[in-house]
């Protein structure tokens, strides 16, 4: 009997072997670097981003130094029509000037020969008139005829030197102008060479900014290129692992359940040698008086649930304490009733661990049960786990993944370890079901 007991945990182990493991898969360093192209890609859209309102402000500068440089043309193209013009008038009046001058000089010429005359003869010339002359009439009209003559020339003298005066000063005035004009034009030459240069210092600047953005631009839609390439490339790493995941789940599944036959098997043989060795009145061997184990709990449930629901956590909990299953959901009880959770067969004083985040609802004796806590999950799930040695937890308090909520201790059938639950709508459910 002891060797197909040996021989059925051997077809278990055999059942349970794992397979030469796969490479491994780990996303991370791809994640790290999706990571550092997303901040480069974030860093180059805000440098682009700056680029292009500085652009934007050098252009908006352009124009308005385009239209400054616009007036500054108009305003220059004025002054040299209007410097062409006073020049033309200026030639032109010192023309008139010229002319003037020379009928002034003309008129002095011959206003001096005839008072050259007159005072060479004096008054002779008059009393000759007067006795030369036959008709004495004739000769006073004759008189008044010269006296008018010589006023007549003096006045246009006087006229053409007062009409000479005032050319002077209007030539003076325009030569002023001129003056005025050239030197408005030379500032507006030096303000038109000033925005000549800062609108080709800022075309040089949008040029550069232009460069940089395009080439920016390029590596951004490379970056981008690279961050579709690696999204990719890690779906297809997460896809894998989740399907070594589950095809490990299932190969795990498919070994606990070839353990779990065999152990159940052995129990079976344990308990007919047993009832057989009572029918013929013989001590019941060592072997069948305690039953095998189906599995050991290896995994205890820590922080890697935290801040998950609770009902997502179905098929990868981790039981809340290490040790061995003695007592399987549904399984008999030695006093004739069932498990409605896990027995977990452990040394007392061992941390008893929250398998998921939740509220204590319950810390304190349990008739039956012993020290006992329940934690409030939400979702209309709980978990209770009793046979604590101590309670670390209170009720009201709100606990995470992995936190302890005391250490093992015995049930009150004097069984050493932890009895484990889990609830939904009030029934229990197989925790077998939600462990991994």
């Amino acid at each position: 009997m002891k060797t197909a007991f040996l021989l059925v945990l051997a077809s278990g182990v055999a059942l349970a072997a794992p397979a030469a493991p796969p490479a491994p898969l780990n996303p991370a360093p791809q994640q790290q670097n999706l990571q550092s192209v997303r901040k480069e890609i974030d860093a180059l859209q805000k440098d682009i981003a700056q680029k292009q309102a500085v652009k934007e402000e050098a252009q908006s500068a352009i124009r308005q130094s385009q239209e400054a440089l616009a007036e500054t043309r108009s305003s220059l193209n004025q002054l040299e029509a209007r410097h062409q013009t006073s020049a033309q008038q200026l030639a032109e009046l010192r023309a008139l000037i010229d002319s003037t001058r020379h009928k002034v000089a003309l008129a002095q010429e011959k206003v001096g020969r005839m008072l050259a005359r007159q005072y060479k003869t004096g008054e002779h010339d008059a009393m000759r008139l007067m006795l030369n002359a036959r008709d004495p009439n004739q000769a006073g009209r004759d008189l008044t005829y010269y006296r008018h003559i010589a006023r007549a020339q003096q006045q246009l003298i006087d006229d053409l030197a007062a009409r000479r005066g005032e050319l002077e000063q209007l030539s003076q005035a325009l030569e002023a102008e001129i003056a005025r004009l050239s030197t408005l034009s030379q500032l507006k030459s030096r303000e038109k060479q000033s925005l000549e240069a800062t609108q080709a210092t800022y075309q040089q600047h949008i040029s550069q900014l232009t460069s940089q953005i395009s080439a920016k631009q390029n590596r951004l839609v490379t970056l981008k290129e690279d961050e579709k390439r690696l999204t990719a490339l890690i779906a297809q790493i997460n896809a894998a692992i989740e399907a070594r995941r589950k095809e490990e789940a299932r190969r795990v599944a498919e070994a606990r359940k070839a353990r779990q036959q065999a152990a159940q098997k052995e129990n079976e043989r344990r308990r007919k040698l047993a009832a057989d060795a009572r029918k013929a009145g013989k001590p019941v061997p060592k072997e069948a008086e305690k039953p095998v184990a189906v599995e050991p709990v290896e995994e205890v449930a820590d922080s890697s649930a935290a801040g998950k629901a609770f009902r997502s956590l179905q098929g990868r909990m981790k039981l809340p304490v290490a040790g061995e299953i003695a007592g399987r959901f549904g399984a008999a009880r030695n006093e004739g009733t069932t498990w409605k959770g896990l027995f977990i067969r452990t040394a007392p004083g061992q941390p008893v661990r929250a398998v998921a985040d939740g509220q204590v609802v319950y810390a304190d004796w349990l008739r039956g049960f012993g020290n006992a806590v329940i934690v409030d999950h939400g979702g209309n799930y709980m978990t209770v786990y009793t046979g604590l040695g101590n309670v670390a937890r209170s009720a009201g308090q709100t606990v995470h993944a992995g936190d302890s909520l005391g250490s093992s201790g015995t049930l009150d059938s004097g069984e050493s370890g932890l009895y484990f639950e889990i609830r939904h709508m009030g029934r229990p459910v197989n925790p077998l079901s939600w462990a991994r």
